[in-house]
């Protein structure tokens, strides 16, 4: 297992970044302004059951990427509850909803 982090900039956006090859995957992570944005090796759902909903966790993901730049601008698959609240829905860029909770 390989584990890479970073920082991803785009304008006034910097996120955290996470990359862990995992042989024949790679898992995908960014985060920043309260929220992440995950590949689809992960599932939103475990974040809207009634025990996560009280943690008001904003997460979101895009499939079908393979690496951290495709994930920043792939349209979101997946959003939690708690994120569509915030106005990230499924469909919007992951920049996109980064941009829009970066100003929250």
């Amino acid at each position: 297992m390989i584990i890479k982090d970073g920082i991803l900039k785009d304008d006034e956006i910097s996120l955290e970044t996470l990359e862990v090859n995992l042989g024949n995957t790679t898992l995908l992570l960014l985060e920043g302004y309260n929220a992440f944005a995950m590949c689809g090796a992960l599932d939103v759902d475990i974040y809207n059951t009634p025990r996560m909903l009280e943690r008001k966790v904003a997460c979101f993901k895009a499939v079908g990427v393979k690496t951290l730049e495709q994930l920043y601008e792939a349209e979101i698959y997946e959003a939690s509850e708690y994120a569509k609240s915030l106005g990230i829905n499924k469909g919007i860029r992951v920049s996109e909803a980064f941009k829009k909770l970066s100003q929250k």
